[in-house]
């Protein structure tokens, strides 16, 4: 019942449009529809009533009226063109610019746009005329003085309301300048709202050039226009009716259909479709190939990737410092471990142990402030590459193309002003898939199906917030893997999941590791996730890997008694109702800057005296060299773990 009013929402648009749009292309095609001569001058024939000859009559000069009033339409609607250009594009570079900088620069432009608003535009253009003369030109610049006004108000409101939000902030850690964020993410939502102003600004600008030119101080003569023809034509009012009436009636038509158009759009659904004709996209590529078989193929160059093949990124002494004062702050420290292809590392602990940071910072993916030190070699191709201190030009030779990355609040990754298959879009582009933009949008739906998506054809067209949170995770998926990436790092995949899309989100990570032989990085709290995806496993805490090595053995045989607090606080199929689960007291302390004793040990069950003074190093155990252990406990007495770090120095 209600799809028949929404199906007639557009078509009463184009209904309240169509005056324009018949002005407009009466007005571009003048030369061919106008019968006669606008300007030939017939005093022969001066004031001839409307006939077969003349369908509108001629005036005092003998011209015909309505190849004046066809050419009326061109000079009047061409004038408006440029003064809506003019406006709109000062208007909205000038609010989105003060909207995004804030401070003083916001502050002086605001002060300008008020002055400008405040000044009766009329005014304005009078006292321009007046010093430049009439003509085209000073026309179009008198009006647009104080017709760009109003759209910087609109864009600066705008983009102000966005300029805190979650997807900036992001943009921001990612590297992206000033100069990318407003022209790609700000000024397309900021025009929105002023394309619908412009629709109404259209009948006031018509008017104001017919005012102008009634004034005398518009478009001279012998050239067509409205408000010229109006002047000429009121000597004769009396006499001739057909002088004024249809010029007259041009302008009101085409001012009556513009504040019409504007409320329409104001209030309807018919925006999208308006932004979609006047940004058709920047996409003008060559060629096409898709990247994924529909439905039930594999990316091709993804799948020939050879698991097992030896280490895809090693990571030594990796620490993260951020400023406080005049000093730094360790947030991580002497963090080290492996990833080999086409094998999970899943990195575990509790909230603020440095997991995130331990994954993230080796890519470029932390905070400009961060300061991070250490090595994490790229080992794949034939040359190693150090991944720490590389140039932003350099790393997006890497992220997004050879590491894909879902991070956890999705709703905060993606761009909430731009659908998701925009966004899927450009990480194919970005990815150097050339293709039509058909083409490009095929292998979008590929990728989302691919990574579990039911409808992709409905799902590009949607935006985040219209998404659940599972659908979002695999959104992100299928923008981390439109690159072919070699690894997948995954922050926290599940976080706010209920348990029923988990279990899918992690059977879909496991199936995109088996058939396309990507390497991950999973980082979690939750050590259930561990148990159905890791092959190895780095436990952190405060900063630190307290315990590292292949799953069954971390798991099945927990050394350090944090691992073995997380592994209690997991709840168990089976276990009696009423059980209280084990919890570990107190909380995180010392952070990795602490090197006076171990972190844990204020919450340890198992305190030795040596816990108090000794610093732990990350050891190999004796019963699996893989397995390795931070806990003072175990390496006051072993000598057999002294012989094993004399062979690996590095501790991993």
């Amino acid at each position: 019942m209600t799809a028949g009013p929404r199906r007639r929402g557009p078509a009463r648009t184009v209904l309240v449009a169509l005056p324009l749009a018949v002005f407009a292309t009466v007005g571009v095609l003048a030369p061919i529809l106008a019968p006669a001569d606008p300007t030939a001058n017939d005093l022969a024939a001066s004031l001839l009533p409307p006939s077969a000859e003349h369908l509108l009559g001629t005036d005092q000069l003998g011209r015909d009226q309505l190849s004046r009033i066809i050419h009326g339409a061109r000079i009047s609607l061409a004038v408006t063109a440029a003064v809506l250009a003019i406006s709109v594009t000062v208007g909205v570079v000038a609010g989105t610019t003060a909207g995004y900088a804030g401070g003083f620069v916001d502050r002086i432009v605001s002060r300008v746009i008020d002055m400008a608003v405040s000044l009766p535009g009329m005014l304005v253009a009078l006292a321009v005329i007046g010093v430049r003369g009439p003509g085209v030109e000073n026309l179009v610049i008198a009006m647009s003085l104080w017709a760009w006004a109003p759209y910087a108000r609109i864009a600066r409101a705008r983009v102000t309301g966005l300029r805190a939000s979650p997807h900036l902030d992001a943009l921001r850690l990612l590297g992206a300048g000033p100069v990318r964020i407003i022209c790609r993410h700000l000024l397309p939502p900021a025009l929105a709202p002023c394309l619908v102003y412009a629709s109404t600004d259209v009948g006031a600008i018509v008017l104001g050039v017919a005012t102008l030119s009634f004034l005398g101080l518009g478009i001279p003569p012998p050239q067509a226009e409205w408000g010229q023809m109006l002047v000429e034509g009121r000597p004769h009012l009396a006499s001739a009716w057909w002088l004024a009436y249809p010029p007259g009636l041009a302008i009101t038509a085409v001012v009556f259909a513009s504040n019409l158009l504007g409320e329409r759009l104001a209030v309807g659904d018919e925006r999208p479709s308006i932004l979609r004709w006047v940004l058709p996209g920047r996409l003008r590529v060559r060629g096409g190939r898709a990247l994924a078989a529909r439905v039930t193929g594999v990316p091709a160059t993804i799948a020939t990737t050879s698991a097992g093949d030896g280490t895809l990124l090693r990571v030594r002494n990796l620490s993260v410092a951020y400023p406080r004062g005049s000093e730094h702050r360790r947030v991580v420290a002497d963090v080290s471990y492996d990833v080999p292809r086409g094998k999970i590392l899943a990195i575990v602990g509790e909230s603020g142990s440095g997991k995130t940071t331990s994954a993230l910072a080796s890519f470029g993916l932390l905070d400009p402030s961060a300061v991070v030190t250490g090595s994490a070699m790229w080992e794949a191709g034939a040359a190693a590459r150090q991944l720490v201190g590389l140039t932003p030009r350099e790393r997006r030779q890497i992220n997004g193309r050879r590491v894909g990355v879902v991070f956890q609040d999705s709703l905060a990754a993606l761009n909430p002003l731009r659908s998701v298959g925009a966004h899927v879009d450009e990480a194919v582009r970005n990815a150097g898939n050339p293709g039509q933009r058909t083409a490009i949008r095929r292998v979008s739906e590929d990728l989302l199906h691919l990574a579990g998506l039911p409808d992709p054809a409905t799902v590009t067209r949607q935006f985040p917030h219209q998404l659940s949170g599972g659908m979002r995770q695999r959104v992100q998926i299928a923008i981390a893997i439109a690159g072919e990436p070699e690894l997948l790092v995954a922050d926290e995949p599940t976080s706010a999941l209920d348990v029923t899309v988990q279990a899918r989100l992690l059977d879909l990570l496991a199936r995109l590791r088996d058939e396309l032989g990507m390497a991950m990085i999973i980082v979690s709290h939750d050590l259930a996730v561990v148990t159905r995806l890791a092959d190895n496993v780095a436990v952190m805490y405060a900063g630190r890997i307290v315990e590292s090595g292949p799953l069954d053995a971390v798991i099945g045989n927990p050394d350090h008694p944090y691992t073995r607090g997380l592994l209690d606080a997991v709840p168990r199929p089976g276990t009696v109702p009423g059980t209280r689960f084990r919890t570990m007291p107190g909380r995180t302390g010392a952070g990795p800057d602490d090197t006076t004793g171990c972190a844990f040990a204020p919450r340890c069950p198992d305190v030795v005296p040596e816990c108090a003074h000794q610093q732990p190093r990350l050891l190999a155990l004796t019963s699996l060299p893989a397995h390795r252990s931070a806990c003072p406990r175990q390496q006051s007495d072993g000598p057999a773990l002294a012989a094993e770090t004399a062979r690996d120095p590095d501790g991993v």
